[in-house]
């Protein structure tokens, strides 16, 4: 089980054509075993990645070996998941676990169709490794997670969201130039093979390793001496949780090769680590090629600012609203409110934004970044403002929630992080670039306008039609956001429920954050929205359940910004209640938001 690098810990479902499922659990070198006594053929093998860095994972197996008792090897990678989508007409590799959709997908002649078709894509990527162009199985073929052979295939590739909602297959070499993997794919010209080998990153890794353990040599040939990363000239001030004490170093993904303004080639990459105490954790940075090797050079960004993309699905309990139900898409701009001094506001532009998309100061407490204007600014701020839209993900993308017919349209209070219309995302790099330009409380500039990249690849709201998303528990729906329920009064705190079991399987991804957001009712005083944060359990539950107690007044950072007399208001005439479930993977961001408004 890989991702060019093993998925430990990853639980494992093997289901039947008759639905009967075997669960396991893989080793630290990503194996797995499991009896299928009892399931019948064709078996779809789903796996979830516990660190959450990459989405759900998927292979099949049409049919058993007659006349051997040897195990069945069954791959589970993003190759194979390439293969699953490639099954499928809508090209969301999870479609082959609908009811009916395994026995009539998941034949013989079906999947080696799809073998071929992905083999014709990878054909130079392959044969760059060493591996047949016309016979490799990416199913059935035994692998080491040693960066060679069909390892280096598998890290030399990405699996990410297409706009029609599918899956597209992308080299690192060349992100912006895809395959959209369903049924009725032809074979399109091969994917260009990266311009580096698959482990050409092990010399620095192993510098960077020894530097981050006190070798000070190591950190001198790891780390270039022109090293600037998001305004620090220090990796470990920079990076400080890939940093700390006892963290082990994992296999790095390169998401994007790239040369550099000055002709250097250069690569984003994304570095993997596993803390002290078993959690994981991934940082993301730029890495140069020099005439001694790769070394780390940072993104060469004189101020702290993240960009990222985001999916995020919108559900709504009240009648009233049910119908704008809705998948939205964009991007998140972090920028902490000390990234530069004097700091007042923000401009965003490039791909994507319409026009200029402006950040100030919050009016709330809680959160230390700057966030987006409610409506849309005609120029700088030359006074001191802050806003009240509690945001920073800029929304350029939205579709409606399947079965549901209502229109949204954002409104002018909401336009400063909204696109007026959905955007043609095709018109969206991969991996875009933007210009950050920052001023003070007077409008006047502070430094330079900089770059900054996105971290993550373009998606659209149609992505959200491929994600295994959580369902929040009856009893929170019917107690909590519900203004009859037995929680409907004011709350000091709240037990979140959720389950990652779709029905077929526990293939949603693992949640990390539980958020509830209250607004008080019409006439309610004091009027302050009340929030409340907590980390989720980050151990797998058997059955796919879960919970979290979030109480009143607890910011992200677990702080509590008021005291006990400020519970969540209750839910009545004008007040509005969210729960809201989040999590990362990879570099991209991904809210599940219920929401009363009463």
């Amino acid at each position: 089980m890989a991702v060019g690098s093993a998925v430990a810990n990853a639980s494992v479902t093997i289901i039947g054509a008759n639905g009967a499922t075997v669960s396991a659990t893989s080793d630290s070198s990503g194996a797995y075993t499991a009896s299928i006594s009892g399931l019948t053929a064709p078996f779809v093998i789903v796996a979830t990645d516990p660190s959450g860095t990459s989405s759900t994972l998927v292979s099949v197996v049409a049919t058993l070996p007659t006349g051997t008792s040897a195990p069945v090897i069954a791959n589970v990678t993003t190759l194979t998941t390439a293969v699953a989508a490639l099954l499928t007409t809508s090209g969301n590799p999870l479609d082959v676990l609908s009811s009916g959709n395994a026995s009539s997908l998941v034949t013989s002649s079906n999947v080696a169709s799809a073998e071929a078709k992905l083999n014709t894509m990878l054909s130079s990527i392959l044969t760059s490794n060493g591996l047949s162009a016309t016979s490799f199985d990416p199913i059935a073929t035994a692998f080491t997670t040693n960066q060679q052979g069909a390892d280096a295939v598998i890290d030399a590739v990405e699996l990410i969201a297409a706009v029609s909602g599918g899956m597209q297959l992308v080299s690192t070499g060349n992100p912006g130039s895809g395959i959209a993997l369903n049924s009725g794919t032809s074979a399109p010209a091969p994917l260009a093979p990266p311009p580096a080998a698959a482990d050409y990153l092990q010399p620095l890794m192993s510098e960077l390793a020894q530097c981050l353990s006190g070798t000070s040599a190591s950190c001198t040939q790891a780390i270039d001496a022109s090293y600037l990363e998001n305004g620090f000239t220090s990796f470990a001030t920079a990076h400080p949780g890939l940093a700390a004490s006892g963290v082990t170093l994992g296999l790095p993904q390169t998401l994007k090769f790239f040369t550099s303004t000055n002709g250097t080639q250069e690569a984003l990459v994304e570095l993997r680590y596993t803390t002290s105490s078993g959690t994981y954790g991934s940082a993301t940075t730029v890495v140069q090629k020099t005439a001694a090797g790769w070394d780390i050079v940072g993104n060469q960004q004189p101020f702290n600012v993240t960009i990222n993309s985001f999916l995020a699905r919108r559900t709504f309990v009240d009648t009233a609203d049910q119908q704008f139900g809705r998948y939205e898409a964009g991007i998140g701009i972090s920028i902490p409110a000390n990234a530069a001094t004097n700091l007042a506001a923000a401009s965003v532009t490039g791909p994507g934004i319409n026009g200029t998309a402006y950040l100030v100061p919050r009016n709330s407490t809680g959160n230390n970044t700057l966030a987006l204007t409610s409506t849309v600014l005609a120029s700088v701020p030359t006074v001191a403002t802050t806003t009240d839209s509690n945001t920073t993900l800029y929304r350029w993308s939205w579709t409606a929630l399947p079965g549901l017919s209502g229109t949204f349209s954002p409104g002018t209070n909401s336009r400063g992080f909204y696109t007026p219309s959905p955007i043609d995302v095709t018109t969206v790099p991969q991996f875009a670039t933007y210009t950050v330009t920052f001023y003070d409380s007077t409008g006047t500039q502070i430094a330079a306008p900089f770059s900054v990249t996105n971290t993550s690849p373009t998606l659209s709201a149609s992505a959200g039609a491929g994600v295994p998303w959580q369902t929040l528990s009856s009893s929170v729906l019917n107690d909590f956001l519900n203004p009859a329920g037995a929680l409907a009064g004011s709350q000091p705190s709240v037990g979140i429920a959720w389950s990652t079991n779709t029905g077929t399987a526990n293939v949603a991804p693992l949640v990390s954050r539980v958020q509830i957001q209250t607004v008080p009712g019409t006439g309610v005083t004091p009027s302050t929205q009340v929030d409340g944060w907590a980390s989720a359990p980050a151990t797998f539950a058997a059955n796919g359940q879960y919970s979290a107690t979030v109480t009143a007044g607890v910011d992200q950072s677990g702080v509590q910004e008021c005291t006990s007399a400020c519970p969540f208001p209750a839910l009545q005439a004008g007040a509005v209640r969210t729960v809201q479930l989040s999590w990362n993977g990879g570099q991209t961001s991904f809210y599940n938001l219920f929401k009363y408004a009463d």
